[in-house]
């Protein structure tokens, strides 16, 4: 089951198979990163971060098609805003690295068939 909608993401930025791997890649080259710094900051407890980096991964999931995790990072970025508890937090964001984890397989299939 795709995790990515490439459709979304083809009515966005056009049908150019070259074009679409550069997003794509860009998207694998920083979600990794974003989401470590989510966990980091969910693991020190700062709301803040974690507001942060769920808004900038929520954008960047729903400038691609990843829409389950756009409404995850969403209600994340909610949490964080009215201070949920960490436990919660954290246990949202373990869920999301692994979601994260196997787009990243859905996105590297894409781009292979690309």
């Amino acid at each position: 089951m795709a995790l990515l909608d490439l459709n979304h993401l083809k009515n966005i930025v056009g049908d150019d198979p070259n074009y679409l791997k550069q997003v794509l890649e860009i998207f694998t080259r920083n979600a990794p990163k974003d989401m470590e710094a989510l966990a980091d900051a969910a693991s020190k407890g700062s709301h803040d971060q974690v507001g942060f980096y769920a808004h900038k991964l929520k954008s960047a999931a729903g400038a691609i098609g990843y829409n389950s995790a756009y409404e995850d990072f969403k209600r994340l970025e909610k949490m964080a805003k009215d201070m949920a508890p960490l436990e919660e937090i954290h246990t949202l964001v373990g869920t999301m690295a692994n979601d994260c984890a196997a787009c990243m397989v859905d996105i590297d299939r894409i781009m292979s068939e690309l």
